[in-house]
């Protein structure tokens, strides 16, 4: 039986016992094991958990022209993998899953999962200025920068997106500036990915990491240590 065939045979069972799609289960929740950021050829496991003993569950996706069903898995449970061995940019996109219980239908749709794949293309370059090392009460910018036409960038903050920004192009460079906040004491290490707003989930190889250093500002000189030249 064919993926479409099972959904039009489930559809149809809930349709005629009354209970779609009134979504009467709770919704599960979906999430990637290990990291959503998933560089291209590498495995990923989706985890879609339900609060109920379910007995079918439907994982679909949206990678840019509608929801389509990717799996579905009959076996008994409050917790299903789905598995993509070896990811390709056509596996970037949003998905969202949801259970069934033979007993009171469907579940609601889980929030959404964006998945995005990496290494894709070329990596842009990303320097701190005016300097990687930041004094407290100092502002740094991080400048992220390719000769490659992206019209987005991404900034990542410990592997986690924490800003994205359109660029503008400079000569034959593509850049964009990010301003990150400054936590005194605490060292950051960023990496910035470059992207096309058309294609949202399909990244680029990331930037070599930037390590930004942050400490308290050298406290102004005493009277005493003060040194007038006499020349």
């Amino acid at each position: 039986m064919s993926l479409s065939q099972w959904f039009c045979l489930v559809c149809s069972s809930a349709v005629l016992s009354g209970v779609w799609p009134l979504y009467r289960l709770p919704r599960p929740s979906l999430r990637a094991e290990s990291d959503s950021l998933v560089p291209q050829g590498r495995a990923v496991i989706l985890r879609c958990r339900g609060s109920w003993e379910a007995e079918d569950w439907w994982l679909e996706k949206n990678g840019g022209s509608g929801w389509l069903p990717i799996k579905t898995v009959r076996k008994t449970g409050n917790e299903i993998e789905f598995s993509l061995p070896s990811v390709t940019s056509n596996d970037a996109g949003t998905y969202r899953c949801l259970y069934r219980h033979s007993s009171y239908g469907w579940s609601e749709l889980s929030d959404p999962l964006e998945l995005v794949v990496t290494d894709l293309s070329a990596p842009p370059s990303l320097a701190a200025l005016p300097s990687s090392e930041v004094a407290e009460g100092q502002n740094v910018t991080l400048q992220c920068r390719s000769e490659l036409n992206y019209d987005m960038f991404a900034l990542c903050k410990y592997g986690e997106e924490i800003s994205r920004r359109r660029t503008w192009s400079h000569g034959r460079m593509y850049q964009a500036d990010f301003f990150p906040a400054v936590t005194p004491t605490h060292n950051s290490t960023y990496r910035c990915f470059g992207f096309h707003s058309s294609f949202p989930n399909e990244w680029s190889s990331p930037s070599a990491p930037l390590l930004v250093v942050t400490g308290k500002a050298d406290p102004p000189p005493r009277l005493g240590q003060l040194r007038v030249s006499t020349a």
